[in-house]
Formats: structure tokens, sequence, C-alpha cells
């Protein structure tokens, strides 16, 4: 969980979230992608990230450093391989030089292997194919690929779509991190929801819950 300070910032508990963690000690940022889990009246919202990759890798080893920014996206791509076959899966970052997918990826994928790249849907005065590109690495559903900038209409295409991607994130609401939040007093947050399991996964109790639960109980 992670607790998201916009007190005036009207977001549905349950609505997808991407989450950009940007570093005050370097230009390296991080994509993260989840969703609301609970609101902490006039104060924010308390985010919920079923993947705990990115905290694995930072414990183990750091911030790897990337040599462009890459942007969080949620649009679909279809990957078609050379021997055939063509599968749907999730751009889930981009940048100029690359992407990272997940969901969908064809079986058996390995890194070296080689795809081309199609958009699902485009945008007016877009073209759908982003070219070739290279696969760098396979992990836990998700796949890093490097995109082929030699051909002068990939890197047109590649510029274009990474420029539209990019817009939305112009107007998106940006939190700093208190400064005197992870001092001697401690954390300067409000306290985590309480969470319960159910046959359908985990739910949110709030104080007023447990009270209304308690009293059926009587």
């Amino acid at each position: 969980m992670l607790f998201f300070r916009a007190p005036t910032l009207a977001v549905a508990v349950g609505a997808p979230v991407l989450l950009e963690l940007c570093l005050e000690n370097s230009e390296q940022t991080r994509v993260l992608r989840g969703s609301v889990l609970a609101r902490a009246e006039e104060q924010g919202l308390w985010l919920q990230f079923p993947n705990t990759r990115f905290a694995r890798d930072v414990e183990t080893r750091g911030i790897v450093p990337r040599r462009s920014r890459r942007i969080g996206s949620d649009r679909l791509v279809k990957l078609r391989r050379a021997a055939g076959g063509e599968y749907l899966a999730m751009l889930l970052d981009v940048s100029q030089a690359g992407a990272r997918v997940g969901g969908g990826l064809p079986p058996g994928l390995a890194k070296g292997d080689q795809l081309d790249v199609v958009l699902a849907s485009v945008d007016p005065g877009h073209p759908p194919e982003l070219g070739k590109a290279t696969v760098a690495w396979v992990g836990e559903g998700e796949a890093g690929i490097a995109f082929d900038r030699s051909s002068p209409s990939a890197r047109v295409a590649i510029t274009k779509f990474f420029h539209s991607v990019e817009a939305p994130w112009k107007q998106a609401v940006e939190v700093g991190h208190l400064r005197d939040c992870c001092g001697k007093p401690g954390l300067r947050e409000p306290s985590p929801p309480r969470l319960g399991i159910d046959r359908k996964g985990v739910t949110v109790v709030d104080d007023a819950m447990l009270a209304k639960l308690a009293a059926i109980k009587k």
C-alpha cells in the first residue's frame, strides 16, 4: 500500500491508477499500476499495488539506472512473431528506445526473440506499426523489448506514439513527499485501512463497518 496525499482528488474506490514515482536525487522514475483501496477523508487516498516487483528490486538491487525516461501506459499492442501468430498484450510503459509489455505474451517467449509491434488502436495521423523489436528479458509474466530504430519510418512512428502517451501525464496530479514525514515523530500519514478477507478477496473494513458488524452480532 501507498498513501497519496491529495485531499481534493475525487477518485472512486476500486478505480485503476497509474502512479509515477519520481526520485528527487536523480532523473530516474518508475511507474506502478494499482487501484484505489480506500479514502482517508480530507487527507488523500490509500493505493494498493498487487505487483511487488519494484519493491523487491529496490531491496535487492537498488534503483537500476535507465538511459531514458519511461512513460506509464495502458495501451494494447499486437505482438507478431516471425514464425507466425499474433498476441494481444498490454504496453505497461514505453520509452523511445523500448517498452515493457505484459499479459498475453507469446508462449515460450525468450530473450533475443524478434517481434513486430503493432498498436491495437491508433490516433488519427499516427501509423499503427511501431516496427520490429528484440526481446531483452522475460520474467513474471512481463517482457522488456528494445525497438529497432534503424528504419526512419519506425523512428518517426515511435516518437509520435511516445509523445501521445506522454501528453496526459503533463496534466497528472503531482504530490511531493513531506520532508518531515520520516523524522523522529514518525510517519505523517493516516492509519492504514483495516483489511478483511472474504470470499471475493480483500475488502476494506473501516471503523464504521466494524461498529455495524458488532451491532449485527449483538
